[in-house]
């Protein structure tokens, strides 16, 4: 049953995505293998981000006591990605960590593209902007090994960042009409 639900959710994303990612004076050529990837500016891509993030919570819930599947460290994690003091500074200020902060920029800038789709009544700004975010997490994934981190000052940081991504980006899918499920 939950797999059922799961491909109808992928399915129904892949589809409103597609359509959605055009603006409305493109003529469209629907392409369903196209649509169902999960590579490129697609539905399942964004809903791929969305459940990477989610197994990032899951995966520490089960290695780490401090990190449970409710996610009860939010709040101290929030605060260190609120907090202008040396933690934000620190793993902010390096230039290594460039796509932190584009990360951090893309995530904050949610209202700003759905005030572009609502003003311009057109929702491709905001698949757009779900599409840049979802890729900037991914590069974010590849770079960061968030989990297995040493220095738990930064492993909070990385999390509540992931979990900030995550929260955007259901949100920004979620304008769209797009369920992003647990598990795909």
């Amino acid at each position: 049953m939950e797999q059922v639900r799961t491909a109808h959710a992928i399915a129904v994303g892949a589809l409103r995505f597609f359509l959605l990612k055009f603006t409305r004076n493109a003529i469209i050529a629907f392409d369903f293998k196209d649509a169902l990837s999960f590579e490129g500016e697609t539905g399942p891509y964004c809903q791929y981000a969305v459940v990477r993030a989610r197994s990032i919570w899951r995966k520490g819930a089960d290695r780490s006591p401090e990190i449970d599947s409710d996610r009860t460290v939010r709040n101290a994690a929030q605060l260190l990605l609120a907090s202008s003091g040396s933690v934000a500074e620190k793993y902010l200020g390096a230039n290594e960590e460039k796509g932190i902060w584009e990360l951090l920029l893309n995530a904050g800038s949610l209202d700003s593209a759905v005030d572009a789709a609502v003003s311009a009544q057109e929702p491709a700004f905001l698949a757009k902007y779900a599409f840049q975010l979802a890729q900037a997490f991914n590069n974010f994934y590849h770079k960061h090994h968030i989990l297995s981190e040493v220095d738990e000052e930064k492993k909070a940081f990385l999390l509540a960042l992931t979990e900030l991504v995550e929260r955007r980006l259901v949100e920004a899918l979620g304008f769209l009409g797009i369920e992003a499920p647990e598990k795909m």
